[in-house]
């Protein structure tokens, strides 16, 4: 008699040495849900806010050479004395006003991007019984909102105290707080200085940042990168480089290049107002130049940006700070060494076009760069390093020009040695990023358009 034989399926045995568990193989496979979509309207208003937010704190940062130059004219009324009527003008301690304005602006992200991070995840949330009263009223105060109005109300005020200073220490105290904005302010505070004066010029400026800042901060949204959270509560942000990240040649070959093309790239900013009337121009035609340049700038992070897209960033960011360095020696270099004064001028206004095209390059690549090299998820942390050191190369570079000028900075003759400095930084860039190109290509395998 045969017997009847039963099939009996067997399930699939789990994979328990790795301590994965085979459902959640397929979990993870699983597409990630997209990102929440944004109505065009709010678009607009992130798109505008950003626009002006940008256009006030690093456009008057942009237009510093404006102030510079009628702080060490014979009309100003701010300082006492007159620096005009000093046997040595503190020319290096007033350029130095302008580096540590601009320099903290950037500086700062390294203190204030961990905060927010941990407002938007949760991690300061006083949800916990044991957390002090004081504290929990006070994290229930610390948001975005709260920070950014906090931002704009220390920028106007230290605008307004700055119309109230005397000396060049007062100033350092109260600007320190600090593309298109410069722009639009280089001619617009070259005539405001022109009729009423240095310490009203201030007061306008500091009305005008206050009533377009506050909306501006007032609306400033949630970011929705957030991250997911864990079961023991938020997932920490990275927001600080590990160490083996900072041991890499090309985060080193980034940090290097940061600090040496933000000494460089301000420099011709500062003294575009001063060389021009070192050259026999008057300083309104120095403002409207220190504008045109803005807007040059302003017009070539896009072009670069598309140029990026097509010829890859790595390439393009190379050749346009190798262009940058070029110019410096080919026209500003030369301007200062021609003894024909129409020469000069004709040479100094091709590096003025030259220049501030190929400086929009790093402004604009940048970013995106650190994304590709590094990754996504190091953005955050990359991201903030690096916009600290390009804080203190801004506070070296300008400085350190203004002292090599000396006390003659009224001779066009003088900015050689600035010159040379210059281009000496910007060429030290240049390097650094042939080297990010090199590390990366060796550790990702080289690809011609990167």
């Amino acid at each position: 008699m045969a017997r009847q034989i039963q099939a009996i399926p067997l399930a699939a045995r789990e994979d328990t040495s790795s301590g994965v568990d085979s459902r959640s193989d397929s979990a993870a496979t699983a597409p990630a849900p997209g990102l929440p979509p944004v109505s065009r309207k709010k678009q607009a208003a992130v798109l505008l806010s950003a626009f002006m937010a940008i256009a006030l704190t690093i456009g008057y940062d942009q237009c510093w050479g404006v102030f510079q130059e009628y702080y060490l004219s014979s009309s100003q009324d701010v300082l006492v004395p007159s620096p005009a009527s000093e046997a040595s003008p503190p020319t290096a301690l007033l350029t130095f006003v302008g580096a540590l304005c601009y320099g903290l602006t950037w500086a700062g992200g390294i203190l204030v991007n961990p905060v927010l991070a941990r407002i938007e995840q949760g991690i300061w949330a006083p949800t916990t019984p044991s957390t002090r009263l004081w504290r929990r009223r006070f994290l229930r105060l610390l948001t975005l909102k709260t920070i950014t109005i906090s931002g704009v109300l220390m920028m106007a005020a230290g605008f307004l105290l700055a119309s109230f200073s005397s000396t060049i220490w007062q100033l350092l105290l109260t600007q320190a707080g600090g593309g298109i904005g410069g722009l639009i302010l280089s001619p617009v505070i070259r005539v405001l200085l022109s009729s009423v004066g240095g310490r009203w010029t201030l007061r306008i400026y500091a009305v005008f940042s206050l009533v377009a800042g506050l909306p501006i901060a007032w609306t400033v949204p949630r970011s929705r990168l957030v991250s997911g959270s864990t079961a023991e509560g938020p997932e920490r942000p990275k927001t600080h480089v590990s160490r083996e990240l900072a041991m890499r040649s090309t985060f080193l070959f980034s940090v290097v290049a940061a600090f040496l093309q933000a000494a460089g790239a301000q420099l011709p900013l500062s003294f575009i107002p001063s060389y021009t009337v070192g050259l026999g121009l008057s300083s309104s035609t120095g403002a409207d130049l220190l504008a045109a340049s803005n807007a040059i700038n302003a017009v070539s992070r896009v072009l670069t940006g598309y140029a990026g897209d097509r010829l890859g960033r790595q390439n393009t960011l190379v050749m346009t700070l190798f262009l940058a360095a070029g110019s410096v020696f080919a026209f500003w270099l030369t301007s200062v060494l021609t003894a024909t004064s129409s020469a000069s001028n004709s040479l100094w206004m091709a590096f003025i076009v030259l220049y501030s095209f190929s400086a929009g390059g790093y402004y604009a690549l940048f970013p995106a760069l650190i994304a590709e090299v590094f990754g996504i998820r190091q953005y955050a942390s990359v991201n903030a390093f690096i916009l600290f050191v390009r804080g203190l190369g801004t506070m070296f570079g300008s400085p350190i020009g203004a002292q090599l000028l000396g006390n003659s900075g009224e001779k066009a003759t003088a900015y050689a040695s600035i010159a040379y400095w210059d281009g000496a930084l910007l060429a030290g860039a240049t390097l650094c990023c042939v080297g990010v190109r090199w590390a990366d290509g060796k550790g990702k395998g080289w690809k011609w358009i990167a």
